[in-house]
């Protein structure tokens, strides 16, 4: 049938409705498009992206500055006060995605991908 056919919904149906195996669709990677300006806070909170200090249960309450500025200096980032100020402007949005009461979370952790 050719390569045309091979990519057909009816065929995949077809092939489903007689018990084929379902074809695993490789998963696309998502793209995090972050604008200029705040290229460098992006990088900044993913290279410190493991320096959460957590509650109890293991949730992020805040970025530890401290440890966060020893794995900045290790990757050479220097942050100016306004790269500082979107940084924490993307820790509390975070943090409130983490702590919205409208939503169950079905784990914690929130991890950026550059």
């Amino acid at each position: 049938m050719g390569d045309l056919a091979a990519d057909s919904k009816t065929l995949d149906d077809d092939e489903a409705h007689f018990g084929a195996p379902k074809k695993v669709v490789p998963h696309e990677e998502e793209t995090l498009f972050v604008l200029p300006p705040n290229h460098m806070a992006v990088v900044a909170l993913t290279t410190a992206s493991s320096q959460w200090q957590r509650d109890n249960n293991g949730v992020e309450i805040a970025l530890d500055y401290a440890r966060a500025d020893i794995a900045w200096r290790y990757a050479n980032i220097t942050l100016t006060p306004d790269d500082f100020a979107k940084l924490q402007t993307l820790e509390r949005t975070i943090i409130s995605l983490i702590r919205r009461p409208d939503e169950q979370q079905l784990e914690f952790g929130v991890t950026l991908k550059l």
